[in-house]
């Protein structure tokens, strides 16, 4: 007597993989499937008693299986191979550079910020202590020489003025001298040209003074055209020469034994005078004055 016993398995276990640390546990989507391929035939036995009580045969066992892995996709990039560990070092490393660098420029800038508030507040004690106010200037006197509008060219007319202008400054401060460096410069301008320039003298003007100074300007080469000529005669006729003096000097006050850093004076002046002669009178001005702390 003969029997046939199935050798296909169809064993299939579930592997459960224990929880990332920091993740919720979940179910494993990992189900290897076991398949053990079916033996080549079926093989007969002989069950009969007297074989039986004889010889006994045994099975080899089943043949090795072939195994299918499913591996989710969020778990196979969470350890970079090992040809990628230099750079994921590199890259850390640059990371870290730059929290470095961004430390540092908040430092800088909070260091910056912080001198300019105590520098405010410096000088916020400083003007309540000694309220400076702004020196004031004025034009006492301008002569004119070299400016010849009789000439009998009718096309055009070329002079070469020269400008002896006596200026009066004021420092009306108590407690803050002025110091006038050299490097100052002054241009006369009539309609946008430029007829003359020059330089102011240095010197030093001490607290509730009044210092009068006089400087020259020249310069060569004006060409008037016939109608810029014309206009200025009409001007002159009527004893109204408008003109524009434009004034920048360096200075330096001093408060107490304090003496301050550079800082530039722009004196800027419209002036109206009767005719452009030695015997000229200014007919009105008007100065505006701008300090520039740098």
């Amino acid at each position: 007597m003969s029997q046939q016993y199935p050798r296909q398995s169809n064993f299939k276990p579930i592997i459960e993989t224990p929880p990332v640390s920091g993740e919720y546990p979940r179910e494993s989507t990992l189900k290897p499937i076991i398949e053990t391929p079916p033996m080549s035939g079926e093989h007969n036995r002989d069950m009969s008693r007297g074989s039986f009580g004889s010889s006994k045969s045994y099975d080899s066992g089943p043949n090795p299986g072939t195994y299918v892995i499913q591996v989710p996709r969020d778990q196979v990039y969470r350890v970079p191979p090992p040809e990628n560990a230099h750079k994921f070092k590199r890259y850390t490393k640059r990371k870290t550079n730059r929290n470095c660098c961004r430390s540092c420029i908040c430092y800088t800038i909070s260091t910056i910020l912080l001198l300019i508030l105590l520098l405010g507040i410096t000088f916020g004690i400083l003007y309540l202590i000694y309220r400076p106010k702004l020196p004031t200037y004025t034009i006492d006197g301008i002569h004119v020489k070299g400016v010849n509008l009789t000439a009998t060219k009718v096309t055009e007319t070329t002079i070469t003025p020269v400008f002896n202008v006596t200026v009066k400054t004021n420092n009306p401060n108590g407690k803050i001298s002025i110091y006038y460096e050299q490097g100052s410069k002054i241009n006369i301008y009539r309609d946008g040209v430029n007829f003359c320039d020059g330089k102011l003298p240095a010197f030093h003007q001490p607290p509730k003074s009044v210092t009068v100074f006089s400087t020259d300007l020249s310069g060569s080469g004006i060409v008037l055209s016939k109608s810029a000529r014309e206009k200025l005669l009409n001007e002159q006729k009527n004893g109204k020469i408008p003109l524009e003096m434009d004034v920048k000097v360096p200075v330096r006050i001093k408060l107490g034994s304090v003496k301050f850093w550079t800082m530039t004076v722009k004196v800027k002046c419209d002036v109206t005078v009767n005719e452009l002669t030695v015997k000229a009178k200014i007919v009105s001005q008007k100065c505006k004055v701008r300090v520039t702390p740098w």
